[in-house]
């Protein structure tokens, strides 16, 4: 049996979209090539399917946060250039060699390791991570230089100089971008990476020294910075729709509580709806009492505090229009036919990338074209 059919929540994924965001991303950044960031499981939509989808459509650079995600992309068949962003894991270079896979050096003592691990007959790609402003990894402009002479001797081939925009498309953008080429006479010819998918969409394009654009969450049709106007002025697409089914309808009395804490009163006779999913399987219970979901069309409140496996619905008075409403009914918790996963967002006071990585393991996905 499929894994859908056995749950009643399911995440429906769009390779199509996927697809065509990144061409149009690409287009936006060339003559930089596109790399696809598909770390965190390809921001909740499933990094296997959607780096398979990329590459047979021409993308050849991927990028992920940690070890074990490039093995699995490995694993998963895809055979482009994959990135490792995070901190190299010195006791498995075995593996970077063996699968061909690039590392980021951010810290002087990374630089200091790999050059005495070094080996002519395994060389490793690095790519040099450099901190100008973003103050969470990468090394300080002074130590640049010594670890580009460490990294400067057989076994070690300098792949590529990047950085991390701590915004996007503002003068501190630029003014991250020239710090990074403050460096370019000491790596002539080796690819630079500074713009992200806020850059691009900000229309900063790839800033001055790119090679690479590394893309994540616009890949997925989602924003930065929770306001989709930049994305439908691009023609991007969500690629996630994020579902669950009606499981049961009653009406409860005027004064009657719903769920735990009893936070929510009906103020008159009030047919309520549950709906099989919860913050489990990714719904934010910060939603409790504040949030929509969609249903037939409509949109309904949530009522009372969202459950672990559950949540409720307030459809309004039995004889109005959530008298429609019927047990089995599709249940829209972000994606056409509800709220925009940027309107969850700001309902829990956060990003759209956590509402899209949080869809938890249990939730199966559904992959489709269209």
């Amino acid at each position: 049996m499929e894994p859908d059919s056995l749950t009643y929540t399911s995440a429906h994924v769009s390779l199509g979209a996927v697809v065509h965001n990144a061409r149009t991303l690409a287009a936006l950044a060339a003559p930089a090539r596109l790399m696809a960031v598909v770390k965190a499981d390809a921001y909740g939509h499933g990094a296997g399917p959607v780096a398979r989808a990329l590459e047979a459509d021409g993308v050849a650079a991927f990028a992920v946060a940690t070890l074990p995600e490039a093995l699995a992309l490995r694993a998963a068949g895809v055979a482009s250039q994959i990135l490792v962003f995070g901190l190299p894991v010195l006791a498995a270079l075995d593996a970077y060699r063996a699968y061909g896979l690039e590392l980021t050096v951010p810290t002087l003592a990374s630089a200091r390791a790999l050059a005495e691990a070094a080996r002519p007959d395994a060389p490793l790609r690095v790519h040099v991570k450099v901190d100008t402003g973003m103050h969470r990894l990468g090394l300080d402009a002074p130590d640049v230089p010594e670890a580009l002479r460490l990294l400067a001797r057989p076994g070690l081939e300098l792949a590529g100089l990047w950085t991390h925009l701590a915004t996007s498309g503002d003068h501190f953008a630029r003014e991250q971008a020239a710090r990074l080429a403050a460096f370019d006479g000491l790596a002539p010819n080796v690819p630079r990476h500074v713009a992200n998918s806020g850059a691009v969409l900000s229309g900063a394009g790839r800033l001055p020294a790119d090679a690479l654009v590394r893309s994540g969450i616009a890949l997925y049709g989602l924003s930065p910075t929770n306001d989709a106007a930049p994305l439908a002025r691009h023609g991007l697409r969500p690629a996630m729709r994020f579902t669950s089914r009606v499981i049961q309808l009653r009406t409860v009395a005027a004064g009657e509580t719903v769920s735990y804490g009893r936070t929510w009163t009906a103020p008159a006779a009030t047919r309520i709806a549950t709906v099989a999913a919860g913050y489990a399987d990714g719904v934010p219970r910060a939603l409790s009492n504040r949030g929509e979901v969609g249903v037939g069309g409509r949109r309904y409140p949530i009522a009372g505090v969202v459950c672990m496996d559950l949540l409720m619905l307030d459809l309004g008075a039995p004889d109005g229009p959530g008298a429609t409403v019927c047990e089995g009914d599709e249940a829209v918790l972000f994606g056409p036919g509800g709220p925009a996963a940027e309107e969850v967002a700001a309902w829990a006071e956060t990003i759209a990338y956590e509402i899209a990585t949080r869809v938890s393991a249990r939730v199966p996905r559904v992959y489709g074209e269209a």
